[in-house]
């Protein structure tokens, strides 16, 4: 290995500055940024994210049910966050109608041959075209409808994307009895063109509202099946799938021993896959259950595909949501709730801890993440002690294989070329940026490049 000869004095002091960047990104710690959150949502609260670049550059779109987000004109139910402001989607946007609306779920999906953003709940029309009803497309300029004919009081309340055997498709789930002029029973299939019942569509059953709150793909090692959760007796008819079912094969089946209800209003409306390091699983999450069996000894369970177990502790709270996020520490699973645990916490040890002092003033509704930072929607007002109004991020720590980031410290700077010059002065293999066994001025101008490119 080659090493340059430097000027002693210029030496000490990149090493030195080196020590003090080295030293900053030792102590990075994730904290919460509550900027977002003010002026935050004038009204009501914040539940859905959703990332995605509508062609003007990628952005954050959260959704919920209030007046307007970030003080920004024509927000209802929906903004869009580009990362230093809110703005409107579309004009106009969502309406409302003659009541209260809300905004449930977004995904990103092909409508007749173009990407779009789908976006679910109860309103009365996207963009003032007809046939929006709970469900319509933004493809960055208009918002279109997709033919689904829902109508009050008709209701969307989950989606998910993925394939079960029949290609890609996307899954929309909610109270609603039909949709695009065919049977639904609460839950239904998109392929690009058409809607399509999932199984036979037989109504939802159930004593109060039944409706699918949660929907997702997963495979548990007996292949890709499609998981529905939420306030039923059962879907499509199929024996054992109280409050969760699942889709393979064509039918609808229990998972397991299937679920217990404690309650009448119970449901398992919260779905996530994590791997807690022993192999993916599904966590359910909701209200007033347990897997049949086990006991009501927590608000959070974990089915391996094989059996079910607890995970954590009872919250004494509703679980409003699950995600997946690593704030540099590697992934964990958070949750948010309507009371317990500080309403956001972490899984740890197997034991939900409350993030830096959670949120207070009102309940945390949605999670999502965007550009390694936690997003968390709901109808709080503070967050760790300080104003966050329905909205509010959390930092994470910079991944470490960003190269640029040769300091370590989450950003972008003059202090990451001198502790590259440091490192290159003192013969560091690390500064070997193209990896050609030698240091020279071809490892300088990789820098710049990996510098130039970001992180």
């Amino acid at each position: 290995m080659h090493t340059t000869t430097t000027d002693p004095v210029r030496a000490i002091t990149l090493a030195a500055m080196t020590a003090v960047a080295a030293s900053a990104a030792g102590q990075c710690v994730p904290v919460w940024d509550p900027t977002i959150g003010v002026p935050g949502v004038d009204d009501g609260y914040v539940q859905p994210f959703q990332v995605w670049d509508d062609g003007s550059g990628e952005a954050l779109f959260a959704g919920g049910a209030f007046g307007s987000i970030g003080g920004a004109a024509g927000t209802t139910l929906i903004g869009r966050w580009d990362g230093s402001e809110w703005s409107a989607v579309g004009s106009p946007g969502l309406s409302t109608g003659s009541t209260n609306g809300f905004l449930t779920s977004m995904a990103i999906f092909d409508v007749f041959g173009t990407e779009r953003l789908v976006a679910g709940g109860f309103f009365a029309s996207a963009g003032g075209i007809s046939d929006t009803q709970s469900i319509a497309t933004w493809d960055g300029t208009v918002w279109s409808n997709m033919g689904s004919g829902l109508t009050a009081p008709d209701a969307v309340w989950a989606m998910a994307t993925g394939d079960v055997g029949d290609g890609e498709r996307l899954f929309v789930g909610g109270s609603f009895e039909s949709i695009g002029g065919g049977p639904a029973g609460g839950i239904a299939q998109w392929d690009g063109e058409n809607w399509a019942a999932v199984g036979s569509g037989d109504p939802l059953t159930g004593l109060v509202t039944p409706n699918v709150f949660g929907t997702i793909v997963f495979n548990d090692g007996s292949g890709p099946a499609l998981y529905a959760g939420g306030r039923f007796d059962e879907i499509d008819g199929a024996t054992g799938t109280t409050l969760l079912g699942r889709f393979r094969d064509g039918a609808w089946e229990p998972v397991g021993a299937g679920l217990t209800r404690t309650s009448i209003t119970g449901d398992a409306g919260q779905l996530e896959v994590f791997d807690d390091g022993s192999g993916a699983a599904l966590y359910v999450a909701g209200r007033s259950f347990f897997p049949t069996g086990l006991g009501a000894v927590a608000d959070v369970y974990r089915w391996d595909g094989t059996e079910w177990t607890a995970v954590g502790q009872d919250i004494a709270g509703v679980v409003t949501d699950l995600e997946v996020w690593d704030d540099g520490s590697g992934p964990a699973l958070y949750l948010t709730s309507t009371s317990g645990a500080g309403r956001i916490a972490r899984l740890q040890d197997d034991e939900w801890v409350t993030v830096d002092g959670g949120a207070e003033g009102g309940s945390a509704f949605g999670l999502g993440v965007w550009h390694g930072d936690l997003y968390v929607g709901g109808s709080f007002s503070t967050v760790n002690g300080e104003s966050a109004n329905g909205v509010v991020r959390r930092s994470g720590c910079p991944a470490p294989d960003c190269y640029a980031d040769f300091d370590g410290d989450g950003s972008l700077n003059i202090f990451d070329f001198l502790a590259f010059q440091n490192a290159f002065d003192s013969g560091d293999a690390a500064a070997d940026c193209d990896e050609d066994g030698s240091l020279t001025l071809f490892d300088f101008l990789c820098f710049q490049n990996a510098f130039d490119a970001g992180c």
